[in-house]
């Protein structure tokens, strides 16, 4: 599988087979095992594996000077929400993530070559294992250096790769004898490649990845142009070796770790923390997925009850966990993931909710939001970023907290209800399926599942493995297979680009498809980018068709129409596209543009675009946010866009390479979507907004007229969508307003400006009646039950009271609810043809169903009812058979007193 062996055998390294696990690997001494756990212990704990003590950025620092000495350009750290830049996958798992796709299929050049990179990556594929095993996190850093090979310019490959390990390795004082590199195949996002896991005492410390390959949907895989050096160093687990610290845990967040130790009080046992580390740093939890199980083997080795390794071990591992989550979010909040119920917010929210509930197990007095400050505070002195988005990031954490404890409380009703149902299908313990559902859509985090069903004797189990799980289940972009459509024709010359103001144009008839016609040029805009395709008409001698919508197949525009297709292959035709479309079209897509730029300035840069669609009369915009947008926001919004339409800023229209633009511009440029290929049509407002783009626009921001914000809403969470109008419809709705404004005002005959007052004037006073009116029926209902008390007759040992009334449903529901403290049960009817019926607790509990007597007697009113056993209603269109009714209630209450 990998061949590379000179290089190892120049630098002394021999070829082994490890008894243990049967993996070939390399190493300067003979040895029996691969030098990886499980097959090797940890044995650098106590004695550090280097020859000086390094914290996490001192080893960040070293990794980026030893390759920008030995020619790597150092590139600052992408975000860790991937989407940025790609949509298949959420967040960048590794360095590579970087580059794929557009850079590792030869499409754009990488920003330099070769390149070196201290890159923050998240997996959560093992957030159960985060605090338990010493060494799994979820947010880690990954050095990276990078080299990319093409046909004409060869970089370096493998034997380079095998030394500038070696060499580091052996810089920072590790000794050669206890370096093994394991042979392997590595794949992720997208590519993959034979690969050298490189071990040092028992823990992988790198990743040396030959990517050679494409990953084909199903399964298989392509030769890709490049071949690429992606090599990954842990560089935590190279602070941790260096400091020989009892996990990884005190070495990358010792400063945090402390001050939670002090806010909450929890024993260290560093000799029981550090044989624990050696023990399960060899075992994963989906090897031994219950818990216990893993307690018990580790307390074995130790020679200690599994009690006392739980008193020791499970706090500090909460608080490794908590320091180790609440890093993560500082890097996921600063660089724009919102929380939500989807995506890459799900993920985040997954993340916040384990650490309020680790937190709570801990019985901590603080709010997260206390504790995140502390990790923001440790992290900002590194990165710039995370200081500029401290509020920010301490404003989502307040807020989730908030809706956290929401969640728990609604929680318990939801859970309740699962189980009563459960336990009709007779089961007496939760099935994981509905365990992960009711955290997956409700959020009831499933520790707080266990509780509330304990407490009713149910049974829940949860896999130590649970969050991982369900983070499985969320990880990436679910792929909706496309209709492969071809159309074989050549490539639509897309003339709109060429002559934005052009409404006419000659074309010649390549060929019709269903109901489309296919021409070699055209000037009708294809719908894409959230923007509706023009329209208009397509005409030869003798022949006129309507265009009622164009799309874009590949790289063919198709043209369609219900009319009957007249036109000939070959012919030369004449198209037109409506004007007035065009030109709103163009100013909403502007504007759109406008309203991005100004809700980025308003609510802060974490907004970023989730969906457009332009419209004729109105369009909206989604935004990632994570609160309601305030009237006041939107109202600066609004002004801020329209101060850059009176400012009549020239825009700035141009296709670039997609490497130079993103160098100039930033990921900015795909705030409206990712866009495929090497080069992109960048559409700037300078000062303002940048995106690549392929929608029509205006020349200049004046040209699209008054902007005109007309409501907002939340579509989902994490998500506000504004809706607004441009140019023509904006004065449409604007007049429109007034005109409504005015009429309100003549409605109260005052003046416009007076209306404020004088309808709050009108509503209080309307409430004042309200209450009036409420009191007064209250002293009817009084008196109406002084008249109807004395009516208890006896049915066959039954005190019941039959009678109609003038009084609505809830009156009747009240009324016949205080009757039954001097009557078994009370039935009340009204002229409407509607029923109540009430029944005390003395005859429910003697089997009166007074639901049933008020159904039996809504039937008669050619209707239905139903309630409790205690409360019932019921109503019908036979108002002239409400006594038929009443006897019918009688007749039944009769019947159950006999």
């Amino acid at each position: 599988m990998i061949t590379m062996s000179r290089q190892l055998e120049e630098l002394g390294y021999r070829k082994y087979e490890c008894e243990s696990c049967g993996n070939t690997f390399w190493s300067i001494r003979e040895r029996r095992t691969c030098g990886d756990a499980p097959c090797d212990e940890y044995d650098f704990i106590g004695n550090p594996a280097t020859s000086r003590s390094y914290d996490l950025y001192e080893i960040q620092d070293e990794f980026i000077e030893f390759f920008a000495e030995r020619g790597h350009e150092p590139i600052r750290r992408y975000p860790v929400l991937a989407k940025r830049w790609r949509d298949d996958v959420f967040l960048v798992g590794a360095s590579i993530y970087n580059f794929q796709p557009w850079v590792t299929s030869g499409l754009v050049k990488p920003p330099a070559n070769p390149l070196v990179v201290a890159q923050p990556s998240i997996r959560l594929n093992d957030v159960d294992n985060v605090g338990r095993t010493g060494r799994h996190l979820t947010c880690f850093t990954m050095g990276g250096h990078h080299a990319f090979n093409s046909e004409d310019n060869t970089v370096y490959w493998e034997e380079e790769t095998i030394k500038y390990c070696h060499e580091f390795l052996t810089h920072i004082g590790i000794d050669p004898s206890e370096i093994t590199f394991i042979e392997s195949w590595w794949q992720g996002g997208g590519n993959e490649g034979p690969c050298y896991e490189v071990c040092v005492s028992g823990v992988e410390l790198a990743t040396l990845v030959f990517i050679q390959y494409r990953t084909l949907p199903d399964g298989g895989r392509e030769e890709i142009p490049l071949k690429i050096v992606d090599t990954g160093y842990g560089l935590e687990r190279f602070a941790w070796i260096s400091q020989g610290t009892p996990t990884a845990y005190d070495a990358c967040f010792g400063p945090v770790i402390e001050k939670l130790i002090e806010l909450t009080g929890v024993g260290v046992n560093e000799e029981i923390l550090a044989e624990n580390a050696r023990v399960a740093g060899m075992m994963d939890i989906e090897t031994y997925a219950d818990l216990r199980e893993l307690r018990k083997r580790v307390a074995d080795k130790l020679g200690i009850s599994a009690t006392e390794l739980e008193r020791a071990a499970a706090p500090m591992e909460s608080i490794y966990a908590i320091a180790d989550h609440t890093r993560c979010l500082a890097f996921m909040l600063a660089d724009g993931v919102i929380p939500s119920n989807v995506k890459e917010g799900y993920l985040a929210r997954l993340i916040i909710r384990r650490t309020l509930r680790l937190m709570k197990e801990l019985g901590m007095r603080e709010s997260l939001k206390d504790i995140m400050n502390i990790q923001v505070e440790f992290l900002e002195g590194h990165y710039p970023e995370i200081r500029e988005h401290h509020e920010h990031i301490l404003s989502i954490i307040d807020l989730e907290e908030h809706r956290y404890a929401k969640t728990v409380t609604r929680g318990r009703r939801i859970v309740e209800k699962t189980i009563k149902y459960l336990r009709k299908d007779n089961k007496s313990e939760m099935p994981l399926e509905i365990l992960i559902k009711l955290y997956d859509s409700h959020g009831i985090p499933p520790e707080t599942i266990k509780e509330i069903a304990e407490e009713s004797g149910f049974s829940v189990k949860i896999p130590d493995n649970f969050y991982t799980l369900v983070a499985e289940m969320n990880e990436a972009e679910t792929e909706t297979p496309e209709e492969d459509l071809h159309l074989d024709y050549p490539q639509t010359e897309l003339l709109f680009y060429e002559q934005p103001d052009g409404l006419e144009f000659e074309a010649s008839v390549l060929g019709v498809y269903e109901d489309g016609v296919i021409l070699d040029r055209t000037l009708f805009y294809p719908e894409g980018g959230g923007q509706p395709s023009d329209t208009g008409y397509i005409e030869s001698e003798g022949c006129r068709i309507r265009i009622k919508h164009a799309e874009k197949i590949g790289n063919v525009v198709l043209h369609r129409t219900d009319d009957e297709i007249c036109l000939k292959q070959g012919e030369t035709v004449g198209g037109r596209i409506d004007s007035d479309r065009r030109l709103q079209l163009t100013r909403n897509h502007t504007a759109t543009h406008l309203i991005v730029a100004a809700a980025r300035r308003v609510l802060g840069d974490h907004i970023w675009q989730a969906g457009a669609q332009k419209g004729v009369k109105s369009s909206r915009i989604d935004l990632s946010h994570y609160r309601r947008i305030t009237q006041e926001e939107l109202d600066e919004i609004e002004r801020l866009a329209n101060e850059h339409v009176m400012r009549n800023i020239p825009l700035d229209v141009r296709w670039m390479d997609r490497d130079i633009a993103e160098k100039r511009y930033g990921f900015i440029l795909y705030q409206g979507g990712v866009v495929p290929g090497s080069m992109i049509r960048v559409v700037e407002i300078p000062g303002v907004d940048v995106q690549a783009c392929a929608g029509t626009h205006v020349k200049r921001t004046g040209d699209i007229g008054l902007i005109m914000i007309n409501r907002t809403e939340r579509i989902q969470d994490g998500v506000e969508r504004i809706e607004f109008s441009a140019g023509a419809s904006a004065i449409e709705l604007m007049q429109k307003n007034r005109d409504i404004l005015r009429e309100s005002a003549d409605v109260f005959k005052v003046t416009p400006s007076q209306l404020p007052r004088t309808s709050e004037r009108f509503f209080t006073e309307w409430k004042a009646l309200r209450n009036e009116v409420s009191r007064l029926k209250e002293e009817m209902a009084s008196l109406k039950i002084l008249e109807v008390r004395d009516r208890v007759e006896d049915l066959n040992g039954l005190r019941v009271i039959i009678d109609t009334v003038e009084a609505d449903m809830d009156e009747m529901k009240n009324m016949a609810l205080e009757l039954t403290e001097s009557a078994d049960a009370v039935i009340l009817a009204n002229s409407e043809g509607q029923i109540v019926g009430a029944a005390s607790d003395d005859a429910v509990k003697r089997g009166l169903r007074i639901n049933e007597v008020i159904a039996s007697a809504a039937r008669v009113l050619g209707g239905g009812g139903g309630g409790k056993p205690h409360l019932a209603q019921g109503a019908g269109k036979g108002k002239d058979k409400i006594h038929e009714a009443l006897e019918e209630a009688r007749s039944s209450l009769e019947s159950f007193g006999g």
